[in-house]
């Protein structure tokens, strides 16, 4: 079984259990936070193998979750969630280094397989 961590953020507080009861049945280890500082702060404690995070969040964004990961490491891939994405911000995201954009309402059969496909990278 796949220990690896996952870290969700996102001010809804019911679409961060859902991701989290979902990839915790596929054998993730998640860990939810539901705003920016909250994430930074666990990135601080921990170390994780993905990141999933919302681009909308008060009163820090996504992408200040971004630039948390990033000062982390270069290698932990990040998915971006949102339901405001123009091609500006999907761009501004990627720059930012961002490994993909979904949009919401987030396909978790799509997320799952993005998950899996990314952390054996990781392992291997």
């Amino acid at each position: 079984m796949n220990r690896s961590t996952v870290l969700i953020v996102d001010d809804n507080r019911d679409l961060a259990e859902n991701l989290g009861e979902v990839l915790g049945d596929e054998g993730y280890t998640c860990a939810i936070a539901y705003d920016a500082d909250s994430a930074i702060a666990q990135l601080d404690r921990m170390q994780f193998d993905f990141v999933i995070t919302d681009l909308r969040m008060t009163p820090r964004d996504g992408l200040a979750v971004v630039a948390a990961v990033r000062r982390q490491s270069l290698e932990i891939p990040i998915v971006l969630m949102t339901a405001f994405a123009g091609e500006v911000q999907i761009e501004i995201a990627r720059a930012a280094g961002v490994s993909e954009v979904l949009a919401k309402p987030v396909d978790s059969e799509r997320l799952v397989a993005f998950v899996r496909e990314r952390i054996p990278l990781l392992r291997a």
